[in-house]
């Protein structure tokens, strides 16, 4: 009997140590995203406080974080029963950013103002190709992602640059601004296409970091990262403490917290899924420039004014570096000129942005992906995604956002939303909208 006892107590104070330790880890992450969900929100997509507290950041233990909000400083301070206190600011075009150890004046101090330009209107005059499209059938796709379980906020269709189907949830509009997400990813392979363009970097090129310099990391190439397959150490689970959550939500240089993994595999041998990758691309194109003004107004110059999308907002952490795995926001309308921009192979309202074959380039699958991935882009060669057409490539992003294009039907297909409960059927939505083009 005192044996057992011996071992309950063993056991409890196991357990009790555990759920400290483990409490110590998670949490902090927990209050983390919920200061910058709610700031962006805020801030950025200009929504109420209580629906974002009551759709975005209600479930897991998410809803215990309660929030403070100053408006005047234009911050959210986020906390779970008065502990494990996190703050996100918002920045001006450099959005939202936890503190992480920064002061807020520091961080004022890094905001600027979006270049201003003007929208430019999706082309919405359809006589031409209306006998192309069975409109009943592209309702019934749009209606079925409409229902509660999907919680979808979004839907926007073009069919050879024409807007040919747009729906929104009650209390989104097309003015809203949303978050991409890992859409975002395929933004910094349009930095990255532009800068070749500019003859400033080669894909080919290696020794891209100091750190790398002294072992056998200087051998990955940007192409290997573009790829994602730099061979680095990475571990991207969403479900607690890992490689991703700590780099989004427990420091303030995302890219850093990347840069520093060690080699793992041979650069260009494994693929593997990493969002470190893709901050690693942004802090690259951030050397590169060597110039923090001109770094942060290259998506807005040289690609958003462009293609006349001017609801976007490409979020830096508080470092200064774009969180280019992750932190993005637009409207859907400027989502699908985003995609639109590749449908028409890197040229813009009679302007080329990107160079030419750089399409041809991201839509190449890297080695190993077996045909689903390219260079920061996903694919479906051979149908390794989805039982849509082959030539499927897509922006996609967490909770079921995508960008799609598909150019043997010519299509670009947007839809963005919150989907918690059950993965978003991507492939189904994507062939759903394909069989209404005749």
């Amino acid at each position: 009997m005192k044996r057992f006892k011996r071992i309950l107590f063993l056991v409890i104070v196991v357990a009790l140590v555990y759920g400290v330790y483990t409490a110590n880890k998670m949490l902090p992450i927990a209050t983390s995203y919920v200061a910058k969900e709610v700031s962006s929100g805020i801030f950025i997509s200009d929504r109420p406080v209580d629906s974002l507290l009551e759709n975005d950041v209600n479930f897991n233990v998410m809803k215990y974080v309660g929030v403070e909000v100053d408006e005047d400083e234009k911050s959210v301070t986020a906390n779970i029963f008065g502990m494990f206190k996190r703050k996100a600011i918002y920045r001006g075009a450099l959005g939202c950013c936890l503190t992480d150890g920064y002061s807020v004046d520091e961080l004022k101090k890094q905001s600027f103002s979006k270049p201003q330009f003007n929208t430019i209107p999706l082309n919405t005059d359809i006589d031409t190709i209306k006998d192309e499209i069975d409109f009943d059938i592209l309702k019934s796709a749009i209606d079925s992602v409409f229902i509660n379980e999907e919680r979808t906020r979004a839907v926007v269709v073009l069919y050879k640059n024409r807007l040919i189907a747009e729906r929104y949830a009650d209390g989104f509009s097309k003015e809203t601004a949303l978050l991409g997400w890992s859409m975002n990813k395929s933004i910094v392979n349009t930095m990255v296409g532009v800068l070749v363009k500019k003859q400033m970097v080669d894909i080919k090129e290696n020794n891209l970091f100091d750190e790398w310099s002294g072992d056998k990391r200087k051998s990955i190439t940007l192409n290997d990262l573009m790829h994602m397959s730099s061979g680095l150490e990475w571990n991207e689970g969403y479900g607690g403490v890992s490689d991703v959550t700590r780099m989004l939500y427990t420091t303030g240089d995302a890219s850093g917290y990347a840069i520093n993994k060690p080699l793992q595999y041979e650069p260009d041998t494994k693929w593997y899924y990493s969002s470190g990758t893709t901050n690693i691309i942004s802090r690259f194109v951030r050397n590169r420039i060597a110039d923090d003004k001109m770094y942060h107004n290259l998506p807005y110059n040289e690609i958003f004014k462009k293609i006349g999308a001017n609801s976007f907002y490409y979020e830096a952490d508080a470092s200064g570096t774009f969180v280019a795995s992750s932190f993005g926001y637009a409207t859907a309308r400027d989502w699908a000129k985003f995609g639109m921009l590749y449908y028409n192979d890197g040229v813009a309202n009679g302007e080329r942005i990107l160079p030419e074959g750089w399409v041809d380039y991201t839509t190449t699958a890297a080695n190993a992906s077996e045909g689903k991935y390219g260079a920061q882009f996903w694919l479906n060669k051979n149908k390794a995604m989805w039982d849509a057409p082959d030539d499927t490539y897509c922006c996609l992003g967490h909770n079921g956002q995508i960008v799609a294009v598909v150019p043997s039907k010519d299509l670009v297909i947007v839809r963005l939303g919150l989907s918690l409960k059950k993965d978003f059927d991507k492939g189904e939505f994507i062939s759903d909208v394909v069989k209404a083009v005749k």
